[in-house]
Formats: structure tokens, sequence, C-alpha cells
């Protein structure tokens, strides 16, 4: 089939950070006419750009391609916007050997190149033909899957149909995000079963409290990770196997006597509110609000019950009317939102295309949602401080960990880059209240995105020096006035330079600088050298359980890198 690459420009221009796609081509035109536009558009979104080739179509095959027939790309190697190599330089090390490791090292650094270097982030068309190993090939699949949605990278792996079943392509595509096939004359990118499953799973984690799914049996599917750390369970596995163990297991009983926990299963409206006692190991004894509704099947998800989950116990202050009243407009108003917010994920997720226009719809809902849910959060809040009812809740927790679930929900945000420039595997303990840690990292993400024009970056940095813990958030947005850093503070007070383009209600840095101070630790603003804001938080951690930072490692102010 004749594809005229100018006709395939589209689906390739706004790829999300971290999109990993596959591609099964015929021959070496078919390939061209994929790569060709995946580059070009590359280029234009100052991206920096990786062509990986493999015999018979090498590196030397490939820059003859694009001096002859794309002389607007060819131009672009001797300035490394784009580079075209063979497999040999990037997959294998001195000794032909291929380790997985050193291979997500090399890719790293090329990242962290093409970022200093002042590009947006990278850009990757790799031929993975020469990979005849099976389990080599899956295992490099997976971890830079993972690897991927965690840096500004995107990544097209293609390989060749010749000699591959349909149980083989099903392999390889359950590896990645997307599947490139050709529509007529363009391309189309279809979302893999992986692509379904990650969205399931952000679905559950993204809820601000917690999700369990059962299904009509009883038996429990899977669990968000904070309804997990609510139980103090590090696998679903300790939760047991169905609703009855679960029950039994943490002692969990209805107050209200509406809905037996052991038989949640058995709820026949699909849509019921209740309130449960139960008893953690972690946080010890739990009130819960919980609504139970159904999710009808389809080719997405299977028949199940969804249970949303709010811990009500901090907020319950039973000697006062205004603990009641605050119970009330927790059960009226966040439980329904919650309910509303898996209710529009499920939707996304059941769409095909997510270029029709009632996708559109569905991301403003979305979107509406989000400030509805965190000005609610922010009212409950501020009712509590200025009652002096503020509870938390600490425990041992991992900072690390806090930061990575916050930053999740905006890591395929194509409007932003983020740029995580903490070390992913090093733990960083403390005794803090995980929900209320959320909201403060909820306010300050939030403002970063909303103020921070489209196509500009965010970075976000975990620092450690002294005992204390510095999370920061510094953007590219429109910033705040000398005058205003420390007043944004204040309760109700709104920047000079918001105030007119931008809605809200001067709540959310005023909540979240009281209930760091609560933790010990402090928040506030400094103005970005280069234009934007700088927030830092301040928070106490086990220094026993630090490993020592290497020398040299401190207090690194954020704000001095470009």
């Amino acid at each position: 089939m004749d594809r005229q690459p100018s006709g395939a420009y589209a689906p390739f221009n706004n790829l999300a950070k971290g999109t990993h796609i596959c591609y099964f081509y015929a021959n070496h035109k078919d390939l061209a006419d994929a790569v060709v536009p995946y580059l070009k558009a590359g280029v234009e979104n100052n991206e920096r750009c990786i062509w990986v080739c493999a015999e018979p179509f090498d590196a030397e095959a490939a820059r003859a391609l694009l001096r002859q027939e794309h002389p607007e790309l060819a131009g672009l190697l001797q300035m490394g916007h784009l580079t075209v190599v063979d497999y040999q330089q990037v997959y294998l090390t001195g000794n032909s050997e291929f380790d997985i490791s050193a291979v997500l090292d090399r890719w790293s650094a090329e990242v962290s190149d093409a970022i200093n270097a002042g590009f947006d982030g990278l850009r990757v068309a790799g031929d993975l033909s020469w990979l005849r190993s099976s389990p080599s090939l899956q295992a490099y699949e997976e971890r830079f899957c993972a690897f991927s949605m965690q840096e500004p990278i995107v990544a097209l792996c293609f390989y060749p149909a010749a000699g591959r079943d349909h149980i083989d392509m099903l392999q390889i595509s359950y590896m990645h995000h997307f599947v490139l096939l050709p529509s007529q004359s363009s391309w189309h990118l279809v979302p893999s079963a992986r692509h379904r499953d990650l969205i399931w799973q952000s679905l559950l984690d993204t809820l601000t409290k917690g999700m369990l799914v059962i299904d009509t049996s009883g038996a429990i599917i899977t669990a968000s990770n904070r309804f997990l750390e609510l139980f103090g369970c590090t696998a679903l596995s300790g939760l047991g196997s169905d609703v009855q163990e679960f029950a039994s297991r943490f002692n969990v009983s209805s107050i209200t006597g509406r809905v037996r926990p052991e038989a949640a299963h058995l709820v026949s409206s699909g849509d019921v509110d209740d309130y449960w006692r139960a008893k953690s190991p972690s946080h010890g004894d739990l009130e819960l609000l919980v609504n139970i509704k159904a999710a009808k099947p389809n080719a997405i998800i299977p028949e199940v019950l969804l249970l949303i989950f709010h811990d009500i116990t901090g907020l319950r202050t039973r000697d006062t009317i205004d603990g009641n009243f605050l119970q009330v407009v927790s059960h009226e108003l966040k439980n329904p939102i919650q309910t509303m917010r898996a209710i529009i994920n499920l939707m996304k997720s059941s769409l095909p295309d997510p270029e029709i226009p009632v996708y559109k719809y569905i991301q403003l809902a979305d979107s509406c949602l989000s400030r509805i849910t965190g000005i609610v959060e922010d009212l409950l809040s501020t009712g509590q401080i200025n009652k002096d009812t503020t509870v938390i809740n600490p425990v041992l927790a991992d900072l690390k960990t806090l930061l990575v679930e916050a930053l999740e929900p905006y890591l395929t945000n194509p409007r932003h880059m983020f740029i995580r420039r903490f070390d992913k595997q090093r733990s960083v303990p403390a005794i803090v209240d995980p929900v209320r840690i959320h909201q403060i990292l909820a306010n300050v993400i939030n403002n970063a995105v909303k103020y921070t024009p489209p196509g500009k970056r965010i970075w976000v940095d975990l620092l450690i020096s002294d005992g204390t813990a510095l999370l920061v958030v510094e953007d590219e947005g429109i910033g705040i006035a000398p005058s205003e850093l420390e007043r944004v503070f204040d309760q109700f007070y709104r920047g000079s330079k918001t105030r007119d383009k931008f809605s809200g209600v001067g709540l959310g840095l005023y909540v979240s600088r009281f209930l760091a101070r609560m933790h010990g630790g402090d928040l506030w603003a400094e103005t970005r050298p280069q234009g934007g804001t700088v927030i830092k938080l301040s928070l106490p951690v086990l220094t026993d359980n630090l490993e020592n930072p290497q020398e040299g490692e401190g207090m690194k102010c954020a704000c001095s890198r470009d």
C-alpha cells in the first residue's frame, strides 16, 4: 500500500512523554514511511531524535535515504538534532554482550544530554530485529516500558513481520502502550492490552482515598495502592482472597447495619453508601465511608463492584456539632465526587480513539471535577484549622514513594513536560500522615500546572540534608510578584497575576503550609531567576534509616539549574 509520510504526520505530533509504541513492518519502504514522519514530528516538538538501525537496513543505508529523499532531516545530522546509529553502538557492550541495565543507563544518559542541550526530551526509533532471544526481548521491553514512563522519552520499536505468528505479535504488543497500524493513507495508534491495564491501574491509584474491586462472588480482584497502605499491606494477598476473609482479618463491620462487609458482593442496587469500622495494623481503629458501585461489564472490564473508600477517622470529632457537620459534608460531597471520578476514568478507558469529540468533553468534565475535589478538600481543612480540630495520623512512610504517587497523574499530560531530578531508587523514610502529605503535594503540583503555559517545563526534586527533606517544585510559569511571596500563603489571598485570569479561592497554599508546619516542616515560595516560581516543602526525616549521601551531596538549590 502506498503511504505518503505527510499524510501520516498527525498521529506522531503530540505523543505524551513515556509513550512506548511497536510496529511490525513488511519491507524497507514500510519502515521508512513510518520512521520518517515520526522523526519529523520529534524535530518539530524540539525533541532530540535517534534512529537505531539493524541490518540489512543499517545506519549507512538510513543516512543515504535521508540525504536522497529527506534533505531537511539529513541537514540535522551535523547539528546533533538527529542521530543515526547502528544497534551495536546502543545495545551491546564492548565485548558484544547485551546488558539490559547498561542499555537503560545509556538511555538515561541520552535523556540527560538532550535536556542539558536545550531539547524538550528524547525521541527514539529502534529496530530490534537483531534480538533473537524471546526472553531477552521481553525482559528488555518490560524494563524499558517502566523506564520510559519515568523519563521525557518517546520510543517507537519496530520489528520485521516476516516469520512472526499472531501469538508472537500479541506478546510483543503487550510490552508496549500502542501498536502502530496503517490506516489508508496515514497511520493509526491502537491502544494495546497493556495500555488498557495501565489505565485501569491508574484509575485505582489516582483515587484520593482508596478503592477495592471485587467480583460478584466476593473474590478480591485488585485494590489501589492507597487502600493497601491503609491496611498495612504490601501486596494484594494481604487483604485476603475475598471480602469475607478481608472482613474477618481486619475486624470490618458496618456502623449502621446497612451493608455487612462480608456480604458486600450481594448488594443488588450497585450504588449504596455505608459507614464501616475496621482495625488496621498500621493505622489502628478506622472509620470509613464506603460507596459500593456496580461497573457494568464491557470490553474493558468484567462484571465487578467498585468499593470506593474515604477514611473519616481523622475528621470525626464526636463531642462537637462542627465535627458532625464535617462528617456530613465529607459524606455528601467527597464520596460522590470519588464515584464520579471512577466513572469518568472508566468512560475514558472504554473509548477506542481519544481524538473523537466526546473524549474532549469527558476530559473537560474530569478537569472540572479535579478543581471541585481540590476546593472541597481545602474547605474541609480550612474549617478544621479555624476550629482547631485538624488531625494528622502520622505513620512511617517513604516520602519518595508519596512524591512519585502524587506525580503519576501528571506524567502523561502532553501539555507540560515534568522533569524528575530525584533518585528514584532511594527511600526517604519519615513519620508523616500520607493523606495530608498528598494533599500538600497535590496543591503545589496543581498550582505549577495551572500557572505554567502549555509546552513549558516543570521540575521536581527531593533533596536531603541534616535530617531534613526538601521537596522542590520549580516551574516556568507566570511567577509571583516578589512583594507577594509571603502573602500568597494567607487565607483567601490570591496573587495579583492570577486574580483576573485564573479561577480559585486562595486556600490551597494556606492549608498546605499549615499542614506542613503540623508535621514539623514548612512551605515557602521563591522567585525563579529565569522566570517562574519555586515552591519548597521541608519535612523532618528519619536520618538513621537514610543511606549516607555521597560526598558533595547536600541541599542543592534546584532553581540554579536549567
